[in-house]
């Protein structure tokens, strides 16, 4: 095809010539739409995860300490210690069981309107 008065012609269809020209920024445009729908729909999923994950790791945290606490290693209350950990981690403390040695306890964490619960337990191996 040739140009015909300077400009780009695809076809002639119907008696009308169909010019091509802007089409690659329609389809850019139509690029970066289809991306920035895709992350707008990844990044909540993506936050929720973190939430889970932050919520573990102040379980752990949680767990540790009031392990630590009922073996003697660290002086205070095995919950109340664990509590502090929780906190420190973003989460509160639900609920706290100590079974000699052994803690397990179990937090939560807000994370977009809703709640990442997480649970843990520490101990001496064996249960010591």
């Amino acid at each position: 095809m040739s140009p015909v008065n300077g400009r780009a012609l695809l076809a002639r269809r119907g008696g009308r010539w169909l010019d091509e020209r802007g089409a690659g920024s329609a389809l850019g445009l139509g690029v970066v739409a289809a991306t920035v729908a895709l992350l707008l729909l990844i990044l909540p999923l993506a936050v929720a995860l973190q939430g889970r994950q932050l919520a573990a790791n102040a379980a752990d945290a949680a767990a540790l300490a009031a392990a630590d606490t009922a073996m003697g290693a660290v002086p205070g209350e095995p919950c109340a210690n664990a509590a502090r950990l929780a906190e420190a981690g973003g989460a509160g403390l639900l609920d706290c069981r100590i079974d000699g040695a052994v803690a397990t306890v179990l937090v939560a964490r807000e994370v977009l309107g809703g709640t990442a619960r997480a649970a843990a337990t520490a101990g001496p191996e064996g249960g010591g």
